[in-house]
């Protein structure tokens, strides 16, 4: 049966011990004349990424500097470029005032190793994110005065900071704000936002993240100063792309893939320290090997502490300084994995005691919840229960909260729509957070919920597994590895391509893991045999049979030197 959004169901009656529902992903009905040659895998990859013609394929495989446009296109950034000139001509101090996630943390880099190189004055300010929260606050720009800072440059954040921008105008600080986010508040005159989503931007691609936009200022800074652009700056720009959950595709993917080529080689000493630390190999470093290495550690800092740690490692150059970042770095990672899994499992308890799961969006609530893990339980709960989660926590006589919201949602949208003052609020349609006064918490459940209730969606309770094609272990040969290879990297509108295999034979098993949660096998149809690892599916271990039908990814396993194919299987079912 087909569906809205164009999947095919697996039918559930032919495996009846199946644990999720598989879909066919076809948003696509047709193949173009184009591809229509290309073998079947390749054919059906390119068409669900709406690839049509010769020069769109060539564009998204190679991903090079083509995808990438002149920063002169982006809003205001002419007025942008003449602030800071005009400032470092002068010899004027200039602040780089960053948000203090992986994506503001790697754009202040960006920015301030720019300036650096160009011969500037700089500071910069990361804000704490328990004690200032996201944005610019009127304490910092009363100590950015007293410090004699006479330019603010925004990173990933200042969008939505009318008040604070005009106390920094008020105080002769002149301000420039680079940032991605949603856009709902005028900026005083004088002020030039470089933000490729501004109503009135001309910019082709609207999808950088903090860091990229801190990236083309920084190009558009150099080609003003006729000097070349730092090669690693490429590096930190991919960090916050991967890290914000930036769409891979467009510009990101130039970034990205450049970055990721970058990384192979690099002699940044605070990366490769790092690296060390999480056992990550950098000369085969993927976006998702980042996303559970590097950039979980250089999100900590921020996350129960100050974010500074985490910038001075991108901006060290000293190899002893390095190493005792990337030690503090991973030990307050640690820290946060033992605070996140226990308020998670917390937060479970919550919903499964009070029947939350069954309204429109789920609140929970604990008031000793760490304020920097309260988007790590809301994104679980709502990957989990499929609505809008909002976890919260007690701050002084306020409740700070962070929501997550799965595709289909718009969480900003539901919080504007309640109606109520916020002491603060931001985000992105699957993303926001906010602070309100704790009296009025009741009042917000009950609109939010009744916000949440009024959106059009086709979000359902739990996703689908949704698989690209149907292949047998033939079809994994060097040719479509190649091309596999070149669809990196993957992520964000560029997911990992599943494919479902029906008859595979069971050679071996057997459970693996402190607690047996993985199954270990070796498969084999028609002549060819992999190895397979079923992370999570050691619970399903009893009905694994000597035949089954498995929906998997191909992902590469490097072991003393050599390369080997491993299918990572999602799901199965013995036939």
């Amino acid at each position: 049966m087909e569906n809205e959004d164009k999947t095919r169901l697996f039918k559930s009656k032919e495996h009846p011990l199946i644990s999720k529902t598989w879909m066919l992903y076809q948003p696509n009905l047709g193949i173009s004349e184009f591809i229509a040659d290309l073998p079947n895998l390749q054919a059906t990859l390119l068409s669900n990424r709406e690839v049509k013609s010769k020069h769109e394929a060539v564009q998204f495989l190679t991903s090079d500097e083509r995808l990438s446009f002149d920063p002169q296109l982006l809003p205001n950034i002419q007025e942008g470029i003449s602030l800071v000139a005009d400032t470092v001509n002068k010899g004027n101090t200039i602040a780089i005032y960053g948000d203090f996630d992986v994506d503001g943390i790697s754009g202040s880099a960006i920015l301030a190793e720019t300036l650096f190189h160009i011969g500037a004055s700089v500071i910069t300010y990361i804000p704490d994110r328990i004690n200032e929260g996201h944005s610019l606050n009127e304490e910092a720009i009363h100590y950015l005065n007293e410090r004699n800072v006479k330019l603010i440059i925004t990173v990933d954040c200042g969008t939505t900071a009318f008040k604070e921008v005009t106390l920094a105008r008020s105080l002769d600080i002149d301000v420039v704000v680079t940032d991605h986010h949603i856009a709902n508040e005028p900026m005083p005159n004088g002020v030039p936002v470089v933000n490729p989503g501004l109503s009135n931007s001309e910019y082709p691609f609207k999808h950088l993240t903090g860091a990229g936009v801190a990236l083309k200022f920084c190009e558009a800074l150099c080609a003003h100063f006729g000097i070349g652009v730092p090669s690693y700056l490429y590096i930190l720009a991919a960090f916050g792309t991967i890290a914000d959950l930036g769409p891979l595709i467009g510009e990101n993917r130039f970034i990205v893939k450049h970055g990721l080529d970058l990384l192979k080689d690099t002699s940044h000493v605070g990366i490769k320290a790092l690296a060390q630390r999480a056992n990550c190999n950098l000369k085969t470093v993927t976006a998702r090997d980042l996303s559970f290495t590097l950039i979980p550690r250089l999100n900590a800092s921020g996350r129960l502490g100050n974010a500074k740690t985490s910038l001075e490692i991108l901006t060290t150059t000293d190899m002893g300084e390095a190493e005792s970042l990337a030690d503090n770095l991973d030990q307050l990672n640690t820290t946060r994995r033992n605070l996140s899994n226990k308020a998670i499992q917390r937060a479970h308890e919550l919903v499964l005691d009070n029947g939350l799961k069954e309204h429109p969006a789920v609140f929970v609530y604990d008031a000793d919840w760490h304020p920097g893990i309260l988007g790590l339980v809301a994104g679980r709960l709502s990957d989990k229960y499929g609505r809008p989660t909002v976890a919260a926590c007690l701050d002084a006589d306020n409740i700070r909260a962070s929501i997550r919201g799965p595709k289909g949602y718009e969480v900003l949208d539901g919080l504007l729509d309640t109606g109520l003052d916020f002491i603060k609020i931001g985000g992105h349609s699957q993303a926001a957070g906010f602070t309100l006064q704790r009296t009025k918490l009741d009042v917000f459940k009950e609109k939010f919920r009744d916000a949440i209730k009024k959106q059009e969606t086709a979000s359902i309770t739990e996703d689908p597994i949704r698989y690209e094609c149907e292949i047998t272990l033939s079809d994994i040969n060097p040719e479509n590895l190649k091309f596999l290879k070149s669809m990196e990297p993957f992520g964000q509108s560029n997911p990992q391509p599943v494919f479902l295999t029906r008859g595979l034979e069971v050679y071996e098993s057997r459970t693996v893991g402190k607690t047996n949660d993985h199954i270990k096998l070796i498969v084999q149809h028609g002549g060819k045999r992999f190895d397979a690892i079923g992370f999570g599916l050691g619970s399903k271990y009893d009905q694994l049979g000597s035949k089954i039908d498995a929906v998997y990814k191909l992902n590469e396993n490097y072991w003393g030197g050599n390369v080997t194919i491993q299918l990572q299987i999602i799901d199965f079912v013995s036939i």
